[in-house]
């Protein structure tokens, strides 16, 4: 909530304009509101001292840190006599709200309540464009699904160690770390240098979230926790489950969001957007009436929901590691990649997953079978489909049905092991770029492309406005950078280029990063253009002839996406 009143409070700091001066709560801001009554003001944050700030990485650590260090000062002052500030009664209130609302979830009458919806735009199909509903729950109903979520993935852990081969949704391993899609890419290199002649099969769950149906999730949850039961002695806590069932029960796919698709876009004036479900291929496999007799859909965004990818999919991840012990499988969430030295091992391997998906009762992608990649058709094919028969992973020139390249979690590999990130990644990245510079210029009174930003609107000079979005796409991009720490790019936490660590310094990398720094570039003198009519100067800039120096300030190349490359070890 702090990071998005910060932004808020950076756009209206730039602009006098009356569009960005809107900044005020409002009862629309409920979840603000409450959770604004249950912590002290922002001004009244205790600041970390040296040793504690570098223990975080990025901004949202640092409110953390900070937020938590407040709590603790408020109280031992209560502890020596201090009065109780009005925050900290709400907060503590809220607290054992919660802890009573779990310890009597067996015999009260508390229901998680049914989410609102917002939707982000996924694709344009058919002159439609096409919305991912996301659920947002209560503060307290979403604590209480987390908490529940967090104990759900330690118990069913017992079972899910057994196979390495799922990374995403899990608990930290017997090595302190907790696995993630940079270690799927590790896997896969390190595989590659030992294995030569692989075949490779992709196949995509198609919709997962939207698709999973409740009674078999449930059928599968019961009969994962007494195998855990009758081969650990562990029983799982009644409540955790009672917890489950309440959070199945808020939320179903027809119910929720189908009946918005015309008024929720109406009320957000998207007359050509729609949340799209594969309602017809459904009935079609599993029977006419299956979508109008069964709840089904889990909500997406919440952390429940995370942990039933993994709780549905563990005996299609076990049937596949039963097939053969040199298969190399790994699966992220709902996306997975077979590799085998032989095609016909590879292509059983695939049937045995698809047919595990039917079992569960989802759907999946048709696979799309490559024979001449050298044709640029094909090869343009390939990249849009989803799943893909069994391919050879090799050089194009020796064989035209040869793959050059794997894809998977955003990163793409070739048969000598280079690592990039997929074009449409790059595109994502380029047209934040662009809409974070739009934010600045729309603030300013730039609605479209006719319009002039004029002096008044500004609120600071052209120099310092032009400074503050370099510095908010620099963030952005490679984290809090400065001259003095360029060379540790790992520890600028969350940012573009932390997102892709498995990147190295290669011909094909080097010339990405090169693209997203010109791009970046551009925005900037863009914002630049846009702002010539702003003569205002800021008093610290007005400074007479006599004293007046050249201020230089340079932004190069450790600023850029490129540094990462060189100092990423």
């Amino acid at each position: 909530m702090a990071n998005k009143r910060h932004a808020r409070h950076m756009i209206r700091n730039v602009s006098l304009h009356k569009s960005s001066n809107k900044i005020a709560i409002t009862d629309q801001h409920s979840d603000f509101i409450f959770i604004q009554e249950k912590f002290p003001s922002r001004r009244d944050w205790k600041k970390l001292n040296q040793q504690e700030r570098k223990v975080c990485k990025d901004s949202l650590k640092i409110n953390q840190r900070r937020l938590f260090k407040s709590y603790e000062f408020t109280k031992r002052a209560i502890e020596n006599g201090s009065t109780v500030p009005t925050w900290y009664q709400n907060l503590m209130s809220f607290i054992e709200e919660i802890k009573q609302e779990i310890h009597n979830i067996e015999h009260s009458n508390y229901k998680i309540s049914e989410p609102n919806i917002r939707g982000i735009k996924k694709e344009e199909k058919d002159n439609k464009i096409i919305y991912r509903p996301i659920a947002l729950y209560e503060p307290k109903d979403k604590i209480i699904c987390s908490i529940t979520a967090k104990y759900l993935t330690a118990y069913f852990e017992h079972l899910f160690v057994e196979l390495d081969c799922s990374y995403a949704f899990r608990p930290k391993n017997a090595s302190n770390h907790v696995p993630n899609h940079h270690d799927c890419i590790q896997k896969i290199v390190d595989y590659k240098k030992v294995n030569n002649g692989l075949w490779v099969a992709e196949c995509d769950i198609q919709k997962f979230f939207d698709t999973v149906e409740h009674n078999h999730i449930v059928k599968v949850f019961d009969e994962l926790a007494n195998k855990i039961h009758l081969s650990n002695d562990l029983i799982l806590d009644p409540k955790a489950r009672k917890i489950f069932l309440l959070f199945l029960s808020s939320f179903s796919f027809q119910k929720n969001i189908l009946q918005l698709n015309e008024e929720w876009f109406k009320i957000n004036r998207l007359p050509f957007g729609e949340f799209s479900w594969a309602e017809d291929k459904l009935n079609k496999k599993f029977g006419e009436n299956y979508t109008s007799n069964n709840r089904i859909g889990v909500p997406q965004g919440n952390a429940i929901s995370c942990f039933i990818a993994n709780l549905i999919l563990h005996n299609v991840d076990e049937s596949i590691n039963k097939l053969d012990p040199n298969i190399f499988y790994i699966r992220y969430c709902d996306d997975m990649i077979l590799m085998h030295k032989e095609q016909d091992k590879c292509s059983e391997a695939l049937k045995i997953f698809m047919k595990g998906i039917n079992d569960n009762f989802l759907l999946y992608h048709e696979p799309d079978k490559i024979l001449n990649y050298k044709e640029t058709s094909v090869s343009r094919r390939f990249w849009k489909s989803k799943s893909k028969e069994p391919f050879f992973w090799g050089d194009k020139n020796v064989n035209e049905s040869n793959v050059p390249w794997v894809s998977f979690v955003g990163y793409q590999i070739d048969f000598h092991g280079r690592v990039r990130v997929r074009k449409s990644t790059l595109k994502k990245e380029t047209t934040k770029q662009v809409s974070e510079t739009q934010k600045v210029l729309k603030a300013l009174g730039k609605f479209h492309r006719n319009n002039i930003i004029e002096d008044q609107n500004a609120r600071l000079s052209k120099f310092q406005i032009v400074f503050r979005t370099r510095q908010k796409l620099i963030s952005m991009s490679v984290g809090r950078l400065s001259i003095h720490n360029h060379t540790k790019p790992h520890e600028q936490g969350l940012c573009w280029t932390n997102g892709f660590k498995m990147l190295k310094s290669n011909k094909i990398s080097s010339r990405q990063l090169r693209y997203l720094d010109k791009t970046r570039n551009h925005q900037l003198q863009r914002v630049s253009n846009e702002l010539k009519k702003i003569i205002k100067e800021t008093e610290s800039e007005v400074v007479s002839p006599k004293k007046k120096k050249k201020k230089v300030i340079y932004f190069g190349g450790a600023f850029s996406y490129l540094n990462f490359l060189k100092h990423n070890k």
